[in-house]
């Protein structure tokens, strides 16, 4: 882990989330914009990672991959299947999987910001979060796709615009 982390507590209700596969957010959304906003700076941020097709997740869902010239930080840093280096992927609904340390992720839980992977207690070591619904929640969401940048490649110099 790089830096410091700490979250603010996600106000509001927690959304509606689909109980079966794909895990996806039902309620609370953000605005296009905001999505589109997300989806953009995920995409043109990060030194050696592409948009890639995800290996895991709905179609329509655009993942985040670690070239693979570039050496995995963790062994866990990578969503399945075995040698994906797919460590975040954006959901069309705005919504994200994502792969970080266990002390992130578990804040994360802790303050509302998303839950844990429906198969996480069979190996999918992801967490699901929700969907930003404005600025501010935006920047949380970026911090935490840089944390889990961060968890897969091992950069923690990496410094970015949120």
């Amino acid at each position: 882990m790089g830096t410091t982390f700490e979250l603010p507590i996600r106000e509001g209700n927690h959304p509606e989330i689909g109980q079966e596969p794909p895990q996806l957010q039902f309620s609370d959304l953000g605005s296009d914009e905001i999505r589109l906003k997300l989806k953009e700076w995920s995409f043109s941020t990060f030194p050696n990672v592409r948009e890639h097709d995800t290996l895991i997740s709905v179609p329509t869902s655009r993942a985040l991959w670690l070239d693979e010239k570039v050496q995995a930080a963790h062994d866990d840093a990578f969503m399945p299947p075995p040698n994906s280096r797919e460590f975040c992927h954006l959901h069309a609904d705005g919504s994200f999987h994502t792969v970080v340390h266990v002390a992130i992720e578990n804040e994360i839980l802790e303050k509302q910001w998303g839950v844990r992977h429906m198969y996480y207690d069979r190996g999918v070591k992801e967490v699901l979060v929700y969907a930003p619904r404005n600025d501010n929640e935006l920047i949380v969401a970026k911090r935490i796709i840089v944390e889990s940048y961060r968890y897969a490649s091992g950069d923690i110099e990496l410094t970015t615009e949120l």
